[in-house]
C-alpha cells in the first residue's frame, strides 16, 4: 500500500512571514557575515599546534624499530634500506589518512608533526616520499598568503581575526631549527 503525502500548505501571510524572515537572514549575513571564509590562497586557515600535517622525518632519532610501519593502520609506510643497514620510513600520501598513528607509535619522536597542510603534486610519483624526501620540507611548498585567518566564538558571535602572516612562520621556522639540527639526510637512500 502507498501513502500519497501531501506537502503542507500554509496561508498567504505565513507565506509572507516566511519569505520575510528569508529575506532578513539574507540581508544579515551581508552585513555581518557568519561564515568560515578565507579568500585563499591570500588567507590561510590558522591550524592549532597539534594540527595532522605533512610529517617529518628526523634520521638521526630513527632507531628502525617499525612500530610506525606497523602502527599504520592503511599501511601507507613503507621502510627503506639505507647504505649504511638501517631501515627508514618512507609515506605514500595517496593512502595516508593523516591519522598520525606512526608519529604517536615512534618511540624516541623519530617523526615529526608539521602545520603543512597544502601540498599540490604533478602526478602520482611526487606523493611516495622516501626517508631522504621526508627530511626536508617539499620545495614545492608556495606560501603566497598576506594573513593568517583564525575564528573564535565570544558572546555566540563567530569572530574572524586575521592575524600577521609571522604567526605561522614563526611555527615553520621551529620545524626549521628541528630538521638543521639532524645530520645530513644522504644517510637513508636505496630501497630494498
Amino acid at each position: 500500500m502507498v501513502i500519497k503525502v501531501k506537502v503542507p500548505r500554509g496561508t498567504l501571510a505565513e507565506d509572507i512571514v516566511y519569505h520575510a524572515r528569508a529575506l532578513i537572514t539574507g540581508f544579515k549575513e551581508a552585513v555581518e557575515p557568519n561564515r568560515l571564509t578565507i579568500q585563499y590562497p591570500r588567507e590561510l586557515r590558522w591550524v592549532p599546534e597539534r594540527f595532522r600535517g605533512w610529517i617529518l622525518l628526523d634520521i638521526r632519532k630513527c632507531i628502525s624499530c617499525f612500530q610506525c610501519a606497523w602502527a599504520c593502520p592503511v599501511n601507507a609506510i613503507q621502510m627503506y634500506r639505507a647504505p649504511n643497514g638501517k631501515w627508514y620510513p618512507g609515506i605514500r600520501y595517496t593512502e595516508c589518512i593523516l591519522c598520525h598513528f606512526c608519529v604517536d607509535a615512534c618511540p624516541v619522536g623519530a617523526l615529526i608533526p608539521t602545520p603543512i597542510h597544502d601540498v599540490a603534486y604533478v602526478d602520482f610519483d611526487e606523493v611516495k616520499f622516501k626517508p631522504e624526501d621526508m627530511s626536508r620540507i617539499p620545495e614545492y611548498v608556495y606560501d603566497e598568503s598576506e594573513r593568517v585567518i583564525k575564528y573564535e566564538i565570544k558572546d555566540g558571535k563567530l569572530l574572524k581575526i586575521a592575524l600577521p602572516k609571522e604567526e605561522i612562520t614563526k611555527r615553520l621556522e621551529e620545524l626549521d631549527k628541528t630538521i638543521e639540527k639532524s645530520p645530513s639526510t644522504t644517510t637513508a637512500g636505496s630501497e630494498s
